[in-house]
């Protein structure tokens, strides 16, 4: 296979349509001068299709693929900001390494000409180096540093609650290793046990990040080490086993979550605390429906809504106290049963009492909503709160809100009018990922 002609790379456009990653326009343009699509899909490595999406105005966002892109047409990675390998982790840089500042100036001074003016006006820029300094341990660690670094911890779940795990999975992650680190000072027992509950809540966090944006192999990784730092409190334990559950059942398996929820009844104690025992029970239901036992989901649910009319949320940890009476998580399961009136009930219910930070949860709520009204043929009030479901969409950074879109893009979809159809086809767009492979 001919590479491309490396003349073509002296075009003005082309050379800003690369530093912007627009691969659309850059694909266009190479098949305007006369290369074939097929000879673009077989340098790449994809399939003449997706290079036609592409072309079509298909995103391309994936680090990998861009990567591939660069070596495929052979074009420097640095001509589109790539500065490492998919598969090079600059954290782990050996802190020793020498580095000559002198070099690394003029790397990023090519670096920011080639963003400014769209060519090598400094030369080709070359990776930056990252060296890893280690930060020592502080010598010691007291019950004030505990309450602000824990402090941290529940600003940045604010965030993910806001802006999705795109936003908050790198800081959670980072902030839980920072918390690692600062076990190694010296402590009173009780003080690095308030600390290794934090830390656990922070691995939770990331955790949870990290599933929302479909990084289950990072999920588990953190689900575990928060385990290893709840180790000794029953109900925190089961904080972890209810969110790691919740994400195994999102991502395909939930005969795992249920087992999960199992444990977490055990842990939890849920017969003490009706608010650890409401939400585990809610999240049974929800597992059983998914299983396709709608007896056992309904028994559940019937079990749940009964807890948490009796719970005192306010006293519960912030996991457990964060489903407050439950609305949300009863309507979820409610209108996968079929159960519409009580669910819009309590979806109505879950909107009214959401803070409005809380765009990832006012979005699926808003998306539980617009399904019942489509579902109940009130197209006029359905196609309304549609389209603000998918504006809340829009606006969080999370694949899992977007993987609830396909109840409503179906019930869309099965109403003949041109609006409902319309909106079918947004939420499918919004839902199925931007072209990555």
């Amino acid at each position: 296979m001919e590479p491309i002609d490396p003349a073509l790379w002296d075009d003005p456009e082309l050379r800003r349509a690369l530093i912007r990653r627009d691969i659309t326009t850059v694909y266009r343009l190479l098949a305007d001068s006369g290369v074939p699509k097929g000879v673009i899909a077989a340098l790449t490595g994809q399939k003449p299709s997706d290079v036609s999406e592409i072309i079509a105005g298909r995103l391309v966002h994936s680090y990998d693929l861009l990567v591939r892109i660069a070596h495929g047409l052979g074009v420097p990675r640095g001509w589109l900001g790539l500065a490492y390998s998919g598969n090079e982790d600059p954290s782990t840089r050996d802190e020793t390494e020498e580095v000559d500042e002198d070099v690394e100036r003029r790397n990023f001074l090519a670096l920011a000409g080639l963003v400014v003016i769209g060519s090598p006006v400094f030369g080709d820029p070359k990776p930056l180096t990252v060296r890893d300094v280690i930060t020592a341990p502080p010598g010691r660690v007291g019950a004030t540093d505990v309450e602000r670094y824990a402090a941290t911890v529940t600003r940045l779940g604010i965030l993910d609650r806001e802006s999705g795990g795109m936003a908050a999975r790198q800081a959670l992650a980072a902030t839980a290793t920072a918390g690692e680190t600062m076990l190694k000072a010296r402590a009173s027992d009780e003080v690095q046990r308030e600390l290794r509950y934090a830390i656990s809540e922070a691995h939770r966090l990331a955790g949870w990040a990290s599933g929302d944006v479909g990084l289950m192999d990072h999920c588990r990784h953190h689900m575990h080490r928060a385990l290893d730092h709840a180790a000794g409190d029953g109900v925190r334990v089961a904080q972890v086993l209810c969110s790691a559950s919740d994400m195994e059942k999102h991502h395909g398996a939930p005969d795992t979550a249920l087992k999960l929820l199992q444990l977490a009844q055990v842990s939890g104690d849920v017969h003490r605390d009706a608010q650890v025992g409401a939400v585990i029970g809610g999240l049974t239901a929800s597992t059983y429906q998914r299983l396709g036992n709608a007896e056992l989901a309904r028994r559940e649910l019937r079990r749940s809504r009964k807890l948490f009319a009796e719970a005192e949320p306010d006293k519960a940890l912030p996991f457990f106290a964060f489903y407050g009476p439950g609305s949300g998580l009863l309507a979820a399961v409610g209108s996968k049963l079929g159960d519409y009136d009580a669910a819009r009930a309590d979806v109505r219910a879950a909107l009214r009492t959401r803070p409005e930070f809380d765009v990832r949860c006012n979005a699926l709520d808003t998306i539980v909503l617009a399904t019942i009204l489509v579902n109940a043929g009130e197209i006029r009030d359905g196609v309304a709160t549609t389209r603000r479901a998918l504006e809340l969409v829009i606006d969080v950074g999370s694949q899992r809100v977007r993987d609830r879109l396909e109840p409503l893009e179906k019930a869309l979809a099965a109403r003949r009018d041109g609006t409902c159809q319309d909106l079918a086809r947004r939420a499918r767009e919004l839902r199925v990922p931007s072209v990555d492979a």
